[in-house]
């Protein structure tokens, strides 16, 4: 728009909050807003994003503090739950990475993890730098992936292996690979959500409910529009 706003007639004003709404995606979001598929680099970007935006108040304090007030609300990738997906960042350096799984193995390993909604960290905002934004919101919570994948201990003995080794033991494999699946942005939940609210008044039963919403969702895999390509394929799954 900056590029282009020298043809079309405008207000000084205007042109004025063009500069600073491209200067402002130009240098601080486009960036952040390319790579935020990529899982395992969520929560460092995240704390790059907050320390961004802490240096960019002195070229424009206003955007800034609209930009960190969203940002403090949308902390869930610096939950001690998936905090923990940094140790699988490669653009990480070794050695925070290393403080990471030390740090987790600080706190004892819990047979079980009891359901709740994760918290977000406090105090984030007053750190310097991602390395220590990273270990302070690590928590005995961060073992909630370990227990889901069924990680055993057997299976962490790459924690206390050098760095350099962990690409080639198995459990870390496990959970690398099963990270690298994962949704990041908020597409996937705000569908679901959609899919909530078309179809809940089918039934009552919650378990019908959870049946209904399964054969929506693989039906909308297996036919997501309606072209003669994929309605060719109802006589083969039928064959």
């Amino acid at each position: 728009m900056q590029m282009m706003s020298e043809r079309f007639q405008m207000s000084q004003n205007e042109r004025t909050e063009v500069k600073r709404m491209s200067t402002f995606v130009a240098i601080c979001h486009s960036e952040a807003f390319l790579k935020s598929r990529l899982s395992t680099i969520a929560p460092a970007l995240d704390i790059h994003y907050l320390l961004l935006m802490k240096l960019y108040e002195k070229d424009d304090k206003s955007i800034a503090q609209a930009a960190l007030k969203s940002i403090l609300n949308h902390l869930w990738y610096l939950c001690e739950e998936t905090v923990i997906f940094a140790v699988f960042d490669k653009k990480l350096s070794p050695f925070t990475r290393k403080s990471m799984v030390d740090k987790l193995l600080t706190f004892p390993r819990p047979e079980s993890i009891p359901v709740g909604k994760p918290k977000f960290p406090a105090d984030l905002i007053n750190k310097s730098n991602v390395s220590d934004s990273l270990l302070s919101c690590i928590g005995p919570r961060s073992w909630l992936l370990f227990f889901l994948l069924k990680i055993d201990e057997e299976l962490c003995d790459w924690m206390k292996a050098p760095v350099e080794c962990w690409q080639h033991m198995v459990g870390y494999q496990k959970i690398e690979s099963f990270i690298k699946t994962l949704e990041v942005v908020n597409d996937c939940a705000e569908r679901g959500v959609k899919l909530m609210t078309d179809f809940k008044d089918v039934s009552n039963n919650e378990e019908q409910q959870q049946y209904i919403m399964q054969v929506v969702e693989a039906h909308r895999r297996n036919f997501p529009s309606f072209n003669k390509n994929n309605l060719s394929h109802i006589n083969q799954i039928s064959d």
